[in-house]
């Protein structure tokens, strides 16, 4: 046998009930001439309301007239996330940037570092740089060679950035705000 001590066992508390007495019912069977049984017998009826009408009124919902027939206006869609083709034109980057290696094999670049002579000229022209021409991935006379250039956007102070990159933000889907806070943090941190 297990036992429980009574300090964990709960306390049996009295359960009470809502008695309302229904004046409108009492006042009816009144009126009506019936007997005073009847009325009590009503009255004791309805003496043992839990309130349990009340409590599922409080999880229903109530429609007003006016919110109904009112109904609020439709919100205006947000304007479509902008891309890359939207702002810089139908080919933002290089099609197909290849390098040589020392034992003249061939290998692709990623096209998002390297951008179009267009690109880079919107890119320039947003964050107020001009576009300059570089091997940002073979220095010059190594073993490795750019069949391509990068073209790059120097800033004012110098500091370059890749606008591959920079249109690379327009290929996600980002609502403008966000990509502006990318492009800013991008010119910042160059």
């Amino acid at each position: 046998m297990v036992h429980v001590t009574s300090t964990v066992r709960p306390v049996a508390q009295p359960v009470s009930t809502i008695t309302r007495a229904r004046t409108a019912a009492t006042k009816a069977s009144s009126t009506t001439g019936t007997s005073t049984t009847a009325g009590a017998a009503t009255a004791a009826a309805e003496s043992t309301d839990s309130g349990a009408a009340d409590f599922l009124a409080l999880f229903t919902s109530k429609t007003t007239g006016s919110a109904a027939s009112n109904p609020p206006p439709p919100q205006a869609p947000p304007p479509p996330a902008p891309t890359a083709q939207s702002v810089f034109g139908p080919n933002p980057w290089i099609g197909n940037p290849t390098g040589i290696g020392p034992n003249g094999a061939t290998y692709s670049y990623n096209p998002y570092y390297f951008a179009t002579a267009q690109t880079a000229a919107t890119v320039a022209q947003m964050v107020g740089g001009k576009v300059v021409q570089s091997n940002q991935f073979t220095g010059s006379g190594g073993a490795f060679q750019q069949q391509q250039p990068n073209y790059m956007v120097q800033l004012a102070d110098g500091r370059m950035i890749n606008p591959g990159l920079v249109a690379s933000f327009y290929d996600h889907g980002y609502p403008q705000s966000y990509v502006d806070m990318m492009v800013a943090c991008e010119v910042q941190n160059a």
